[in-house]
């Protein structure tokens, strides 16, 4: 009873919405994460072939956003999986794709809505573990999850949350799940369900099954063995009333009938989830090699570049900045420029950010460092350790003062800019022996005599140095002495912290070091027109240089998860300034305002005088 009302309503909502609808062009919806962006722009792309008018692409936060939006008439048409169809029209989810086809195209008809040829892929909702996880805990399907549940935590994205007959509540009642604790994300924030999987933040997360990120991070699917899931086919749909208006437009979106299988849209997924292409892009590429549309894809921007050095750019820290770009850049390509001069990369516009240590914000060619203007601060990502690495042998020392040689990178390097601030700061006799090293197997190459000491700087626990520690007779010099004198004063974007046993083989007592912040950096307000020297990160700013948008800056800073707050002795980005309260108004009055004053008191004056005078009469 109550699903016939529902759909009378529906049906009664969508007749009267039509009356406003424009007659102008084709409005495609789509909702907001890669999958439904991909399908979404391909409808587009078919009706384009065709020579009818599309006005684009507009996105809606969840299901209910933009079957309300079909409703009103504000979009004619979107990509949806049979399996959502039912259940937001309050029917019983059906597990047979043709049965649940055929049921939606009956319910939907009543409501000038014309459910199209499925495109081929069915993109269930599951639970994914890491496999490690999932063998630990002796699992294969959900049902066995119920008893492990108690002590898990549940990550899902909002959209699920709310769905009625296939979504959080009513899957935890199918099967008695009793969560510890459930971790929500937004729709289009879904991409760092996985990010909290991999950092050991949440335990079990739900998933699309063609989600890219499935095969890709090696995840392993829990088998949903009471069938609770309805099946997910997508298929365009539309209504009825632009069909009429555009009579074509039915046969273009058929055409995309069985065209993509599971793997064929994981694929696709991929390339937009992981790789950050435009899904744009990625739809008119897949409809090119299927010779659906004459041209392929749209021209694609350049990838944006993230410039680091090359030890930052092996460390985890990369991965990190690489998915907080692709949610601030969204659609965009996004990749990791190796160089030894990172903020130098920026300046010559090479490269869009610079993933840097601290160090790198401050000119050390004089007596004291002195902190560049040119660039700020728009997210910490972690920290850099330095690691002092001397032979265990007989070429090997007992003390940093021993040192006759520190083994360095190149000119402007972080492993470069560190010596020379140790040297410094710390009186050491021992010479710089800079060299092209790319890794910090290479600096370890070379400690190849007596009294030579590698400088590494990079985060404690990297797999970097983990590699080159193996099997290797190494070990850490701890460095001493460093607040005698006025070094915390001088440097302080260095940090004393410790290196714990056992981080690295053949380290077996904590070691006393320092660290950097390692930062996202990107042009400074006002840069565009700076030089910054010999000794800085470049010559001069290039002329297009311009700072990266607030907006953008708070999106990379929330992609961070758990990301420290921005070190104070580095430039922050004016987007974090704080927001001070509106001076109080004037108290001098303009002179017009002035004017009226006197006016007015005169007026009184002369008044209070006529009172008088009456009373003298």
């Amino acid at each position: 009873m109550f699903a016939r009302t529902f759909i009378a309503v529906l049906a009664a909502a969508v007749t009267l919405s039509g009356c406003t609808e424009d007659d102008g062009s084709i409005r495609i919806g789509a909702k907001n994460f890669g999958e439904s962006r991909i399908l979404a722009h391909m409808m587009a792309a078919m009706a384009e072939e065709q020579g009818l008018p599309v006005e684009g692409v507009v996105e809606y936060e969840n299901t209910p956003a933009i079957l309300e939006a079909l409703k009103r008439g504000d979009i004619d048409a979107y990509p949806e999986y049979n399996g959502t169809g039912l259940v937001m029209l309050g029917q019983s989810p059906l597990a047979d794709g043709d049965t649940a086809t055929e049921r939606v195209k009956q319910i939907f008809e009543p409501l000038g809505i014309s459910w199209r040829e499925r495109v081929g892929f069915a993109n269930n909702y599951g639970l994914a573990m890491l496999p490690d996880r999932v063998e630990e805990l002796r699992l294969i399907d959900m049902s066995q999850l119920v008893r492990r549940s108690a002590d898990l935590t549940l990550g899902i994205e909002d959209d699920f949350s709310t769905r009625p007959l296939d979504g959080l509540s009513p899957m935890v009642q199918r099967y008695g799940f009793e969560f510890a604790s459930v971790e929500e994300v937004p729709l289009s924030d879904r991409g760092e369900l996985y990010d909290q999987l991999l950092d050991g933040e949440v335990d079990v997360i739900e998933v699309y099954t063609t989600d890219g990120q499935i095969a890709d991070y090696g995840l392993t699917l829990l088998k949903d063995d009471l069938q609770f899931f309805p099946v997910y086919e997508l298929a365009p749909i539309v209504r009825l009333s632009t069909l009429a208006k555009f009579p074509a437009l039915g046969g273009a979106l058929d055409a995309l009938g069985g065209k993509f299988s599971n793997e064929e849209m994981q694929a696709l997924n991929r390339r937009v989830d992981l790789e950050g292409r435009s899904p744009e892009a990625v739809a008119r590429d897949a409809l090119a090699r299927l010779g659906l549309i004459s041209s392929g894809a749209v021209e694609a921007e350049d990838p944006l570049m993230i410039a680091t050095s090359p030890l930052l750019a092996e460390s985890d820290l990369a991965g990190t900045a690489l998915r907080a770009a692709r949610r601030a850049y969204v659609g965009r390509e996004v990749t990791i420029d190796p160089s030894h001069d990172p903020l130098g990369e920026v300046t010559n516009g090479n490269a869009r950010l610079a993933m840097v240590g601290a160090e790198s914000f401050f000119d050390l060619s004089g007596p004291t460092p002195v902190r560049f203007e040119q660039f700020e601060s728009l997210a910490a990502v972690g920290s850099n350790a330095i690691h002092l690495v001397s032979p265990t042998g007989d070429n090997g020392v007992g003390s940093l003062a021993e040192a006759t040689a520190l083994i360095v990178g190149p000119d402007g390097s972080a492993s470069h800019r560190i010596g020379t601030i140790l040297k410094d700061a710390l009186g050491l006799s021992a010479e710089l022996s800079s060299s092209d090293a790319a890794s910090a197997g290479d600096l370890l190459a070379q400690l190849d005599a007596k009294g030579k000491v590698a400088v590494i700087p990079a985060p404690i626990g990297s797999n970097v140095v983990k590699q080159a520690f193996a099997g290797a007779e190494l070990k850490l010099l701890p460095i001493e002495g460093w607040t005698e004198g006025a070094n915390l004063v001088k440097y302080p974007f260095l940090r004393q912290i410790r290196i714990p046993s056992g981080a690295y083989d053949l380290v077996f007592v904590p070691i006393e070091t320092l660290s950097s912040q390692a930062v996202i950096a990107g042009p400074a307000p006002g840069s565009a027109d700076a030089a910054i020297g010999d000794q800085g990160p470049g010559a001069t700013a290039a002329p297009a240089l311009k700072p990266v948008p607030t907006s953008t800056v708070l999106e990379l800073a929330a992609g961070i998860s758990g990301g420290d707050v921005i070190d104070p002795v580095l430039p922050l980005a004016s987007a974090f300034a704080p927001v001070l309260p509106a001076p109080p108004a004037a108290m001098n009055p303009s002179t017009d305002v002035s004017i009226l004053n006197v006016a007015l008191v005169l007026m009184f004056v002369w008044l209070f005088w006529l009172y008088l005078r009456r009373d003298v009469r």
